[in-house]
This record gives structure tokens, C-alpha cells and sequence, in this order.
């Protein structure tokens, strides 16, 4: 009886231990079901994030490269604007809110100041001051705050000593450079040599004076020589007909001489070939008839 109760004992843990083992199987494979899940969405989850990491790579290198071709337009506009800016003939310069040159173009350096680029950018007009007289950089000071009270393009006229010791005549256009929030960041100034035009206008002033000095001349000779003429056809009838000694004839002998000079100076009137004036009183000058008619003077 012992031994029948020993391997139904038996048995059951036999049978026991297969269910024990069966559940431990479910529950592995169980286990193994989902951990194969989290494995598989832990692999697309990677994947998926392989794949952001890929297309943000994509991204950046395409940023990144349109970066760089926006700074290359850039750094062609910029080196395309200095060239034209050095191209143009006429002196440029730029100066930033505390009055020190930031720019300048090759005009301006080597025609105007006689100096490389690198001494001028980064000096004011007072470091300067052996190139820019301090008159000269109080004129521009001047018109800089007036271009400054009426927000535009200001322009005026002065006189600049260049590069090659002469004085030139110059048409400054001043205009105000301003920052991002609208207040004035600095100023940009354009030159504009004016002294071949203004000798050109002051010798046109001058024909046309000396034009009319001539058609002047021509008028008081036209109106004196018939009267001229009467007065020394009656001076001589009165020197013929009266007695040398006598005070009328020495009268009419004057009047004869006077006249006579009168006749030189009309003659010197229509030989005018320039036009030259003396100083006549402290206000007034007048045409120098005996120089302005004399080729030798």
C-alpha cells in the first residue's frame, strides 16, 4: 500500500512539475512574443529615427550649402560693389556716427588725400589734419550737421587742396546713412570736381564782358566822332582867323589839343583786343582802355 502511495506521489509531482514546466514554456514564449514586439519596435523606432537623423542631415547639408552660395553671392556683391566704387572717378568716402572715416574709394585716397587707404580708414579729419586743413574740416563739419537737421541731400561748393598741391573746386553731395531703428548711423560723401566747368563759366563771363566792353567801345566811338569832328573843325576855323597872340587862338589851340586826345582815346577804344581793369576808388574798378587796347602791355 506504501509503494502505490509512493508513485501516485510521484506522479503528481511528475505531473506537477510538466504543468509548472508548460505554464513556465506559455509564459517564455509570452515573454519572448513580446519582447520580439519591443525589439521590433525598438528596430523601426531606430530606424524611423535613422531616418530623421538622415533627412535632418539632408537638411542641414542643403542649408548649408545654400548658406554657403548666399554668402559667396554675397561676398560678390560686395567685392563687385568695392570695384565699382573704386571705378568711379569721383571721390567717395564714408564716416560713421563718431566722424571716423569707415570707407573710401581709390579717387578719394590717392587724388584728394595722396594716401593709401589703410591710413585714412579709421582716422577722423583731425588725425588727417596735414592732408585736410582744419578750415577745410570745419566747412565740412558745418555742412554735415546742416545735412543732418534737413534729413536730405545736402550740397554745397568748396575749395580742397589735392594730392598734386593744387586747389581744386569741388560740389560735395552729403547724404545721411541710417541704422536699423532710423536714426542717423553716419554719412556718405560725394565729390564732384567742378574746376574745369567754373574756369570754363568764368572765362565765358569773361568774353561775354569783354564782348560787351567792345560793343560798347564801338557805340561811344560811333556817337563821339561827329561831334569830335565839329569841335575841331570850329577849334581850327578859330585858329586861322585869329591873331596867335591873341587869348582866343591860344583857346582854340586847347581845344584843338583836348580834342585830339579825345580822338587817341577813341581810337584805343576800337583797338581793344582784351579785357583788363584797374582800380578806380576803393569800391570800383574800370576798364584799363590804354592796356586793353596796347598788344606790347
Amino acid at each position: 500500500m506504501e509503494h502505490v502511495t509512493g508513485l501516485h506521489f510521484a506522479f503528481a509531482m511528475t505531473a506537477a512539475a510538466a504543468i509548472l514546466l508548460g505554464a513556465l514554456a506559455v509564459w517564455l514564449w509570452r515573454r519572448t512574443r513580446v519582447l520580439e514586439r519591443l525589439v521590433a519596435g525598438m528596430r523601426q523606432a531606430i530606424a524611423t529615427g535613422h531616418r530623421q537623423v538622415q533627412d535632418l542631415e539632408t537638411r542641414q547639408e542643403e542649408e548649408a550649402a545654400a548658406r554657403r552660395q548666399t554668402e559667396e553671392k554675397l561676398r560678390g556683391y560686395l567685392a563687385l560693389m568695392d570695384t565699382l566704387i573704386h571705378t568711379i572717378a569721383h571721390p567717395i568716402y564714408y564716416k560713421d556716427a563718431g566722424e571716423v572715416i569707415r570707407g573710401c574709394n581709390r579717387a578719394f585716397a590717392e587724388e584728394v588725400l595722396g594716401l593709401v587707404r589703410d591710413r585714412i580708414i579709421g582716422s577722423n579729419f583731425r588725425e588727417l589734419a596735414e592732408r585736410i586743413p582744419p578750415e577745410l574740416a570745419s566747412t565740412l563739419h558745418n555742412h554735415e550737421r546742416r545735412m543732418l537737421e534737413k534729413r536730405g541731400i545736402h550740397s554745397f561748393e568748396t575749395e580742397v587742396p589735392c594730392a598734386d598741391g593744387q586747389a581744386r573746386e569741388f560740389l560735395f553731395s552729403l547724404a545721411a546713412v541710417y541704422g536699423p531703428e532710423g536714426r542717423p548711423d553716419g554719412s556718405v560723401a560725394v565729390m564732384l570736381d567742378l574746376t574745369e566747368r567754373n574756369r570754363a563759366s568764368r572765362d565765358r563771363l569773361q568774353k561775354e564782358k569783354f564782348q560787351g566792353v567792345l560793343e560798347t567801345a564801338g557805340a561811344v566811338c560811333h556817337e563821339l566822332n561827329q561831334p569830335l569832328q565839329v569841335i575841331s573843325g570850329y577849334a581850327e576855323m578859330a585858329l586861322a582867323e585869329t591873331d596867335p597872340t591873341d587869348r582866343f587862338n591860344k583857346m582854340a589851340g586847347q581845344i584843338s589839343a583836348q580834342v585830339e586826345r579825345i580822338a587817341d582815346i577813341t581810337g584805343k577804344l576800337q583797338r581793344i583786343t582784351r579785357y583788363k581793369t584797374l582800380e578806380y576808388d576803393k569800391f570800383t574798378r574800370i576798364i584799363d582802355i590804354h592796356h586793353s587796347s596796347d598788344p606790347k602791355k
